[in-house]
């Protein structure tokens, strides 16, 4: 799904929302991303509100398959780049499955991400046994909860 006036630059559809730096280049892991956020930023008001705000500097590094990405957030705009740029505010180390666990973790009262339930009690049991670090969270929890809210496509 585009946002309105979506164009496509070098066969990969970028919408003025979401840019790949990488063009065709950029992994398959950045475009899942990317496009994931997309889809919930143009389904969902309160998305499109964080992703307005938010401006951060992400990373995403998937152990078990050795890829990173960053994810470059500005105020309505996002640039996905292979690998972890430089300068990072957050980044979330974890294997693909406590990544993709991340994208079902449900947004409760006040939109924080609820860590209560059976998906959220299995993320933060990962934290505590360490197959989910997140590097630069104190400091950039504000960051991290709109993040999680943007990846989340749980209700």
């Amino acid at each position: 799904m585009h946002h309105p006036g979506a164009g496509d630059l070098a066969g990969r559809g970028v919408s003025a929302l979401v840019e790949y730096a990488d063009g065709d280049d950029a992994s398959a892991f950045a475009q899942m991303l990317g496009g994931l956020i997309e889809a919930n930023v143009t389904s969902r008001a309160e998305k499109l509100r964080d992703f307005n705000r938010l401006r951060a500097r992400v990373g995403v590094y998937v152990t078990d398959i050795g890829e990173g990405v960053t994810l470059e957030f500005d105020h309505g705009h996002l640039v996905v780049r292979n690998g972890l740029g430089a300068g990072r505010d957050v980044t979330i180390r974890a294997d693909s499955d406590t990544v993709m666990q991340l994208s079902n973790v449900r947004i409760g009262f006040a939109g924080m991400p609820n860590y209560l339930d059976a998906n959220g009690r299995q993320v933060m049991g990962r934290m505590f046994k360490g197959q989910l670090k997140i590097e630069g969270i104190f400091g950039n929890l504000t960051t991290l909860n709109q993040v999680t809210r943007l990846f989340s496509v749980a209700e």
